[in-house]
């Protein structure tokens, strides 16, 4: 696999998270960078954003880009589980086969946390090798925790690589086969309690780790390139928020949980909504002779509100600007389109003249 550059991009609730990571996509796309927009939002709002249907295959995104420079993936999170067992098990049929029968692994096939995004990173992986992708942009679940994923795949590989899963997948070759009466009387003593304790299920408990101990390497593996997507040093991190206190405060948590979680920490805030659109229709309104006096009134109100919006967006940005000094904000406008493909479009050209400043240029 070659070595994408990465951005992460992470934000609470109702910010445009997801239409500004799309954005900033297209832009880079329409500089000629062959793209990967990935979602892991398990609102599933980038296909609304992108204008065409997406699932766990790269697509070519049909926004107006250079040829084959813009590509989108988006696995479904119902399926998470079993399309990373199908990734692990590739090369092992059978062994795919038992676990999938097994009684342990159909109940916690939609328990384990963190196994959506592992597989959007591994599916990410993929994708770049198979398409020559330069530059992965990640949108992130809407969420002031959405950033704890970068942990999952260094705990999962702990786990799976521990000395537990040879342990228990001994339990499940003395509990399986015609030699289960001898090699009961090889088990230790622990062993004979666990299975003591657990009863029947012992058998579905050791099987499913004597399946999992088969693809240990390949598990690794996968863990540690996911590991390098998110957390290498190509990777950048961007936080976006929109002009509000609630988002604010996210915003704030966010960019201090990256310091902690990763050695470079935020590299650049954007601001979404920050910007007033072009208001021609209040000067050709005022000028027209047709305008009426309730109508000049409505435009007053605007005025104020309009007013009354950028002050507080100002506030804000100085806020942020004085808590983190270092940390470049991207102010991007407010769109007034309502069709989420032409808001994408629109931001697309505001981010394509600050790609600079997210050392995109």
């Amino acid at each position: 696999m070659s070595d994408p550059e990465v951005i992460v991009c992470a934000g609470g609730g109702g910010v445009g998270k997801t239409t500004a990571s799309a954005a900033l996509a297209l832009a880079l796309a329409r500089r000629g960078r062959r793209a990967l927009i990935v979602s892991i939002d398990p609102a599933r709002r980038l296909a609304d954003a992108m204008g065409v249907a997406l699932d766990g295959q790269a697509r070519l995104v049909s926004l107006e880009t250079p040829e084959r420079q813009l590509y989108g993936l988006m696995p479904d999170p119902r399926r998470a589980m079993r399309t990373f067992i199908e990734i692990l098990f590739e090369n092992q049929p059978e062994a795919l086969t038992r676990l999938l029968d097994n009684r342990l692994y159909q109940v916690l096939e939609d328990a384990v946390p963190g196994i959506h995004e592992l597989v959007a990173m591994t599916l990410a992986a993929r994708a770049v090798a198979a398409h020559g992708i330069e530059v992965v942009i990640i949108d992130t679940a809407p969420s002031r925790y959405a950033l704890d994923f970068v942990q999952y795949p260094g705990r999962l590989a702990k786990l799976l690589g521990g000395r537990a899963v040879g342990w228990l997948a001994r339990i499940a070759q003395r509990a399986q086969g015609p030699e289960e009466r001898s090699s009961k009387t090889s088990a230790s003593r622990v062993e004979r309690l666990l299975a003591w304790v657990l009863g029947p299920v012992v058998t579905d408990v050791a099987g499913l780790f004597a399946e999992m101990a088969l693809v240990r390497e390949p598990f690794v593996a996968l863990n540690e390139q996911t590991s390098h997507l998110l957390l290498g040093p190509a990777t950048r991190y961007v936080v976006v928020a929109a002009p509000t206190e609630a988002a604010e405060a996210d915003a704030r948590f966010l960019v201090d949980q990256l310091a902690k979680l990763t050695t470079t920490g935020a590299r650049a805030l954007v601001l979404n909504g920050a910007l007033s659109p072009d208001r021609v229709f209040r000067d050709i309104l005022l000028d027209a002779p047709q305008t009426t006096a309730a109508m000049r009134a409505v435009l007053g109100d605007l005025d104020q509100e309009w007013a009354s919006r950028a002050e507080s967006v100002q506030a804000i940005s100085d806020a942020l600007a004085r808590r983190y000094p270092a940390l470049p904000q991207i102010r991007l406008p407010h769109v007034e389109r309502a069709d989420p493909r032409g808001i994408v479009e629109a931001l697309a050209l505001a981010f394509d003249v600050e790609l600079g400043r997210l050392g995109l240029g």
